[in-house]
């Protein structure tokens, strides 16, 4: 009898997951095989399916209607030159001091020019105000740079800590009322790849400048920004990588986004 129930159990399981909803993501780059997978078990516990898209390969118009979320991963290193046009000149001659520590790519030459363009027309547009958007590691700098918030170029030679590769940082949040705070109701240790992030300092002695944006968690004694949250639209930056994580900040990280996704979606089907 117990064994009949447990096959009854996992048919209709099976049979809820074929009917699940599926949403549709994009990322502004091929996501790696742990947003895959990560991504997916996450949608399984949500009662969605996820269908990945690679952005970057539908050309310069991007057709927002087809995508109910968008995520921006980790990768290389944002050329400055996206954001030293919009600081003062002297931040811009020390920046460019350091020019020999940024590590130019061909993974960078071709997803600066995208992805800086895909937030520019994003935010551009009221249509996509519900569009939810994740920003992971890189995609949190970009975010950043996105509304002309400067980077560290090197965290060893500017903070004088150890470049945040491979390691896990205890991330604390601010307090107030915040997406992490909804999120996680405790501090917790999320796993580093980066030698860059946002510059803090100058954030915050310039916060006036960008009053829909709030870092709302840090690390390192409040060096290094860890979650940057916008107050007018669903969209969220992590500077560690939550698709590493084996269920604790995965859970919560993706399951915000599908959460996003499916209301997003919700919405553009009574627009039609």
């Amino acid at each position: 009898m117990k064994l009949m129930l447990s096959v009854f159990t996992l048919a209709m399981l099976l049979i809820n997951f074929a009917y699940a909803e599926v949403v549709t993501i994009g990322c502004a780059t091929k996501c790696d095989v742990f947003f895959k997978i990560a991504l997916k078990r996450v949608g399984k516990i949500k009662g969605v399916k996820v269908n990945l898209i690679d952005v970057s390969r539908a050309g310069p118009e991007i057709d927002w209607v087809k995508y109910d979320a968008i995520i921006l991963p980790g990768g290389a290193d944002i050329d400055p030159k996206y954001y030293l046009s919009k600081v003062e000149p002297e931040l811009r001659d020390y920046t460019q001091s350091l020019d020999h520590l940024v590590n130019y790519s061909a993974e960078g030459r071709r997803r600066d020019p995208i992805e800086f363009g895909l937030l520019e027309k994003y935010f551009a547009n009221s249509e996509l105000e519900t569009l939810p958007v994740l920003g992971v590691c890189r995609g949190m700098q970009m975010l950043a740079v996105s509304q002309g918030i400067p980077l560290y170029v090197d965290i060893k030679t500017e903070l004088e800590i150890r470049n945040r590769r491979y390691l896990y940082d205890r991330i604390v949040m601010e307090p107030g009322t915040t997406l992490m705070n909804e999120l996680f109701t405790k501090t917790f240790k999320g796993f580093k790849r980066h030698h860059q992030g946002i510059r803090v300092s100058y954030f915050q002695e310039n916060a006036a400048r960008w009053p829909q944006l709030n870092v709302t968690s840090y690390s390192n004694k409040g060096k290094i920004a860890e979650s940057l949250e916008f107050k007018d639209r669903p969209v969220l930056g992590v500077q560690f990588h939550p698709e590493n994580d084996f269920g604790f900040e995965r859970n919560r990280i993706f399951g915000w986004l599908l959460e996003k996704a499916r209301e997003h979606k919700s919405q553009k089907l009574k627009n039609f």
